[in-house]
């Protein structure tokens, strides 16, 4: 076999391969994988923090509060609504959309980020702040647990950390410097119910 029908095979080889990733990567119904299309209807995500960060927000007296219709979750959680969505039933490559927010304030100084979307195929949870929408925690999927519930889809143990553009915004709008990429935040836990 000459060298010039090595490489054709090898560029062959590779183009097999990166479609194939990208199948997987994007969850791909058609690949053998499993799994279908779930469109999410209800339910919640709950945000819970690290009891460090909690300690630390409180040190530099920033106050945070959930937005209606979030609410408490648990000692040092918040509830967020699940409102739509759509997730794949094996891998839960989709996304996750939620109602409510958080609102961080220091002395008269306040930051609202509402309209939770979490993109669990990009690892990226996105909220609207003021009328733009930025990148506002990082997904990590490393401890992730999976299991059902009363026919709920519960998906545990999702760490979560604040993107460049987050910490950014909160230090600008809060004239604070503390805020850093990276700062891990706390776990998610997101119970959801699908259309049947």
């Amino acid at each position: 076999m000459t060298n010039r029908q090595n490489k054709l095979r090898l560029l062959a080889l590779l183009a097999t391969l990166a479609l194939a990733l990208g199948a997987i990567a994007c969850g791909d119904d058609d690949d053998g994988g499993g799994g279908k299309e779930l469109t999410l209807n209800g339910e919640n995500t709950v945000l819970t923090l690290d009891g460090a960060v909690v300690s630390a927000l409180q040190a530099k007296k920033v106050k945070v509060v959930p937005i209606e219709p979030a609410g408490p979750g648990g000692p040092a959680g918040v509830k967020f609504p699940i409102t739509g969505g759509k997730v794949n039933s094996e891998t839960l490559a989709g996304s996750i959309e939620h109602s409510g927010g958080l609102r961080f304030t220091i002395g008269r100084k306040t930051l609202v980020v509402t309209d939770f979307v979490a993109n669990t195929q990009s690892g990226v949870l996105s909220a609207t702040a003021g009328a733009a929408e930025i990148p506002l925690l990082t997904l990590d999927f490393a401890g992730l647990k999976k299991t059902t519930k009363g026919g709920a889809i519960v998906a545990s143990g999702i760490g979560v950390a604040l993107t460049r553009a987050a910490a950014q915004a909160m230090n600008g709008i809060l004239g604070v410097s503390f805020f850093k990429k990276g700062l891990a935040l706390g776990e998610l836990t997101v119970t959801a119910t699908a259309v049947s």
